[in-house]
């Protein structure tokens, strides 16, 4: 009997390869022999770190440059085979074309002449695999496993875009490099037997009645041996995210047929029955990842990080500053709990893998901030929302707010009046003796959120010189931040800002928007557009999963530009510093927020009740929006300096609570981050 050094089971004598992971189970590898070799003269052979299904991998120097890399050969059973050279060659050529900061970058490959060694080159990892890092720990915490699945997601969607579908996603196949204090990087391995869906060869690589890939990960189209696309590695990242939250895969058997069978026939194991601690939200994203039918689940890779991010939002898990300590108020984006950041796994020291050493930090596109300001944080939204009354000075007198408190709205939709602004009420105690002076004044009292501000849509007429879709917004004195002895120090203390006159886009700038901007610059499409376009019937939602770069070049482009910190916090509340841009008072039907249950953005300008005093749509709500502006603690604020460059955002967005809604909240993070809930809004300076 022979025993699989991967997964320990035991297995019949004439097997080569373990059925169920692929693992040799030679007794000792011919492929030591090697050890010393010099492949065309210039890669030296030194140790020997890994095997897999297709070949051996070293430790090797390049002998003219002097650095180490890896070299992975195929195995010399296989190098008489030409479908095995052939999807070898197609290994090197596939992972070639993936250029991303996830994914193993492949340098060079060739066949020796003499003996006919076929071998790719990559940079060399320190690290362990996440086999390792499961057995290790059990059983992973929902936000490491965030962390990892969120940048696997990235590397594989950068296959999928190519063309590439990995068809072998595994544990074994996904690699950790942890830098001190810092989360997991994740780079993915292995895309060897990807093969390209728009290839026009006509041999037929992973021929008809062959399956490709290891029994526990394969999509049940695979095991049917039916053409893949993307959906097959959304099944197996799915099955990958259940087995780092329980510890176990969904479906285990004697035999790999048993495997298969129970991943055309039967239901996963729900993940609640072994984790009882796994939010339902959570749960409901790794069922739908291990649907039977491929449409019934994420469209995407990265639908599926979006998905298991929104969740966490909704479960109230924070996933950021993974095993990092810090003096500072830093935490991730998301973050939406109290929990406090785990502690990294610590290194083994022994487990070095090949593949890509030069890494570049994490993957920008969807894994979650581990610098983001903790403006949000649970413990002080949960205070402030316990707090009875909140007491405000107003033009000419003082009145409480409920923190809790709701009210209807007026009749036709309008904002209510004890919504609107403070007044004097000894002011008009005196003048309520004349019935029809107090019918007057309350008109002007309603009348006035419209001050001299004029939209140039349908709201007015538009003042000479406003260009389209934006607004002129009248200057004057804000009253920037809070005094709320319950707000985070980030958000204290209140102090006056001036603020001249300027132009603000009435709405958030649009997929549609920014596609004329792509396609006219070619600057990257965000990543969550598939073959670089957004999905049909997006046109009006409001952009995301752009970094402060990319808003910044498009206001550019735009010739406009941010708006400042200031400027959009006076455009929000204006001099009556207002809760919310409509008022004072939390009411569901003014925006989209985590409160209504919708957890994606709408179209802008749906929500016409909730509009600013100044005339603009969605300052609380849809998406947050990049600012002009560095974050700096407040003058005379208690929040601390930060080492970083950080940009703040503002504006909350349709996965955030109520009240992180609220027209004083910041956010903070740096200028080459990209979400799916923050986009951007642009200004303009009044003409002169």
């Amino acid at each position: 009997m022979k025993k699989c050094p991967n997964c320990k089971r035991e297995l019949k004598d004439q097997l080569v390869f373990c059925p169920f992971d692929g693992t040799p189970l030679a007794e000792k590898s011919a492929a030591d022999e090697f050890v010393g070799l010099l492949l065309d003269d210039k890669y030296r052979l030194d140790e020997k770190v890994g095997e897999g299904g297709m070949g051996t991998v070293y430790r090797a120097t390049h002998v003219q440059m002097e650095n180490t890399v890896a070299v992975k050969i195929l195995h010399p059973h296989l190098a008489s085979d030409q479908y095995a050279v052939e999807r070898f060659r197609r290994e090197a050529r596939s992972a070639a074309q993936i250029r991303h900061p996830n994914a193993v970058a492949v340098t060079d490959f060739g066949v020796t002449r003499e003996q006919g060694i076929a071998y790719l080159v990559m940079e060399f990892l320190e690290g362990e695999d996440l086999r390792h890092r499961i057995k290790q720990k059990r059983k992973l915490d929902l936000e490491e496993a965030f962390v990892i699945l969120n940048q696997t997601c990235s590397a594989v969607s950068a296959a999928h875009a190519r063309g590439i579908i990995h068809r072998d996603l595994k544990p074994d196949n996904i690699w950790l490099i942890n830098a001190v204090g810092e989360a997991p990087h994740v780079k993915v391995l292995d895309f060897g037997i990807a093969k390209l869906k728009a290839s026009t060869d006509s041999v037929n690589l992973t021929q008809k009645g062959t399956i490709v890939g290891t029994p526990y990960y394969m999509s049940p189209e695979q095991c049917r041996s039916e053409e893949l696309d993307a959906g097959s590695d959304v099944y197996s990242l799915g099955v990958i995210l259940y087995e780092m939250l329980s510890g176990h895969v969904p479906f285990d058997g004697s035999t790999p047929l048993a495997v298969v069978l129970k991943h055309n026939n039967e239901r996963p194991r729900p993940l609640s029955e072994s984790c009882p601690d796994i939010p339902y939200q959570v749960e409901q994203v790794v069922e739908r990842a291990l649907a039977k039918s491929r449409e019934d689940r994420q469209a995407s890779a990265v639908q599926l990080a979006q998905e298991l991010e929104a969740a966490l939002y909704a479960a109230g898990v924070r996933v950021g500053m993974l095993g990092k300590e810090t003096p500072q108020a830093t935490f991730a984006l998301n973050s939406v709990s109290a929990t406090p950041a785990k502690e990294p796994a610590k290194q083994s020291g022994s487990g070095t893998r090949a593949f890509d050493s030069g890494h570049q930090g994490p993957a920008r596109a969807v894994r979650s901030s581990d610098s983001t300001l903790a403006i949000g944080d649970p413990a002080s939204r949960q205070a402030a929302s316990q707090t009875p009354s909140l007491r405000r000075e107003g033009s000419g007198g003082t009145y409480a707010y409920s923190a809790n408190a709701t009210t209807a709205a007026a009749p036709g939709g309008s904002v209510p009046a004890t919504h609107v602004r403070t007044f004097n009420f000894k002011f008009y105690a005196i003048v309520a003796t004349v019935v029809v002076g107090v019918a007057a004044a309350v008109t002007v009292v309603m009348m006035q959120p419209l001050r001299t501000n004029t939209v140039a849509t349908n709201a007015g007429p538009a003042i000479a010189g406003t260009p389209p879709g934006m607004v002129r917004v009248s200057g004057g004195t804000l009253k920037m931040g809070t005094d709320n002895a319950m707000a985070k120090a980030e958000w204290r203390p209140s102090h006056a800002v001036p603020v001249n006159d300027f132009l603000l886009d009435i709405n958030e700038v649009t997929n549609e928007d920014y596609d004329r901007f792509v396609k006219e610059t070619g600057h990257p499409a965000p990543p969550n557009w598939v073959g670089g376009e957004f999905e049909p019937g997006d046109s009006k939602l409001p952009v995301s999963y752009v970094s402060w770069d990319d808003a910044r070049a498009y206001a550019e482009w735009a010739k406009k530009r941010l708006p400042t910190e200031a400027e959009w916090e006076y455009a929000a509340r204006g001099v009556e510093s207002r809760i919310y841009p409509w008022g004072d008072e939390w009411s569901l039907s003014y925006s989209n927020s985590k409160e209504d249950g919708r957890n994606r953005p709408r179209a802008v300008g749906s929500y016409a009740n909730g509009r600013s005093w100044s005339g603009v749509n969605d300052m609380a709500g849809n998406v947050a929006e990049w600012v002009e502006d560095d974050f700096k603690p407040y003058p005379n604020s208690s929040a601390p300096s930060q080492s970083k460059r950080l940009k703040v955002f503002r504006g909350g967005a349709f996965n955030l609570t109520k009240d992180e809604l609220m027209t004083y909240v910041r956010w903070a993070d740096e200028p080459n981050k990209k979400y799916v809930w923050v986009g951007f809004r642009c200004a303009k300076d009044v003409a002169k």
